[in-house]
C-alpha cells in the first residue's frame, strides 16, 4: 500500500476561553481527527460555520499552530521541514482576494514576493516565471502591470491561483474560495483548478460549506460537526447515501438530498 502524501493523526485544536471561579477554561474548536489525502486526491471539509473547518485549514497551511497530534508529509512529521519548504509542500487560496491581494502592489509584484522570499532564483527567472504562471491560470503577460483594482473579481481569483501555484506546490488548501463568486465565474476557476490538477499533479482540500462545488471537484469528503468528523465517504456514495443525520440535514438544507 503506498504512502499517503499527507497524513493527519489525532490533529486537535483547543482555545483558552477564560477563568471561571480561578479554574482556566479552553474550548475544542477540533477533537482528535485523523485522515489522510493521496497524490491527485481532491477531498473536500464540509461543515457550517462553527464547525472547526476553517481551523483545520490553517493549521494544515501553518497559519495557527495544533494543540496536539501529528502532521505527516510523505511520511514524516511537517514540523521538521523549514518555513521555506513548508510554504513550498502546502499553499492556500483564501476566500476573498480583494482583502488577500495587497492593492499597494502590482500583480508581477504579488506573485514575485514568494519567490524573491524562498528561492535563489534570479530577477530574470522570477520574471520569466511570474508570465509564465499567468499564462497557465489563463492571464496575461500585461497583467503583470496592473493593480488588483483593475481587474475583475474572476482575474483577481485566478491571480489568487496563480500565487499559491508560484512555489510548485503539491497541496493547495482552498477555504471558500469560490462561494463569492457567480456562478458563471465558478465554473471558469473549477474548470481551471481541475486542469491544473490533471497537468502538475496537484492534491486539493476544499474547505467549503457549498455542497455543489464539492458534489463538482471532490473525490473524497469528510464532513465535520462541533470539530468533530462525523462522517467521511467517496463523493458519490455521500451524496447518494449520507449516513448521519447532520450530513443529511446539510444536504436537505441544499436540497441536495
Amino acid at each position: 500500500m503506498s504512502q499517503p502524501l499527507l497524513e493527519v493523526k489525532n490533529l486537535k485544536k483547543t482555545y483558552f476561553s477564560g477563568y471561571k471561579g480561578f479554574k482556566r477554561q479552553c474550548s475544542q474548536a477540533l477533537q482528535p481527527i485523523s485522515f489522510s489525502l493521496e497524490e491527485g486526491e481532491t477531498l473536500a471539509i464540509v461543515g457550517e460555520a462553527g464547525s472547526g473547518k476553517s481551523t483545520l485549514a490553517k493549521i494544515l497551511v501553518g497559519a495557527e499552530a495544533r494543540s496536539g497530534g501529528e502532521i505527516l508529509f510523505d511520511g514524516s512529521p511537517l514540523e521538521k521541514r523549514n518555513v521555506k519548504q513548508r510554504c513550498r509542500l502546502i499553499r492556500m487560496i483564501f476566500q476573498d482576494p480583494n482583502t488577500s491581494l495587497n492593492p499597494r502592489l502590482t500583480i508581477g509584484e504579488l506573485l514575485d514576493e514568494p519567490l524573491k522570499f524562498n528561492t535563489s532564483l534570479s530577477d530574470r527567472q522570477r520574471h520569466d516565471q511570474v508570465l509564465s504562471i499567468l499564462k497557465k491560470v489563463g492571464l496575461l503577460p500585461e497583467h503583470a502591470d496592473f493593480y488588483p483594482h483593475m481587474i475583475s473579481e474572476g482575474q483577481k481569483q485566478r491571480v489568487a491561483v496563480a500565487r499559491a501555484l508560484m512555489l510548485n506546490p503539491k497541496i493547495i488548501i482552498a477555504d471558500e474560495a469560490l462561494t463569492a463568486l457567480d456562478l458563471s465565474v465558478r465554473a471558469q476557476i473549477l474548470n481551471l483548478l481541475i486542469e491544473l490538477q490533471k497537468e502538475l499533479g496537484l492534491s486539493f482540500i476544499f474547505v467549503s460549506h457549498n455542497l455543489n462545488i464539492i458534489r463538482h471537484i471532490s473525490d473524497n469528503v469528510i464532513v465535520l460537526f462541533k470539530g468533530e468528523i462525523v462522517e467521511r465517504a467517496s463523493t458519490e456514495q455521500l451524496f447518494t447515501d449520507p449516513q448521519h443525520p447532520y450530513t443529511q440535514k446539510l444536504l436537505r438544507d441544499q436540497e441536495l438530498c
